[in-house]
């Protein structure tokens, strides 16, 4: 499940769904393998009830912590690519970064 899917299956059911809907959502995501988001999700439910500030904090910071990935993913691919036209020589690959580093 990508990024936007799980944040608007959190607003749908913390706007009107109950605790049954989010145990769904935890379980098909541990079947994808996104343990993290599933465990955030269950921590939505306290006591057999839905806490929707809980499951709506979970998404809020599910963005956050997208958001910060790729920011330090594109420095990363910055720096790189700075580092690569520096020291590349006047090779293909170099000629590619210089052309790439336009857009980053």
């Amino acid at each position: 499940m990508d990024l936007t899917t799980f944040t608007e299956e959190i607003e749908l059911i913390a706007g009107a769904g109950d605790a049954d809907d989010a145990f769904d959502l935890m379980r098909r995501l541990l079947r994808s393998g996104q343990t993290g988001w599933a465990v955030a999700v269950r921590r939505g439910v306290s006591g057999g009830k839905l806490d929707a500030e809980a499951l709506l904090e979970s998404g809020r910071k599910a963005r956050r912590q997208a958001m910060e990935a790729r920011e330090q993913a594109r420095r990363e691919l910055r720096a790189a690519t700075r580092d690569l036209i520096r020291h590349g020589g006047g090779n293909v690959i170099t000629r590619g970064a210089r052309e790439l580093a336009r857009f980053i």
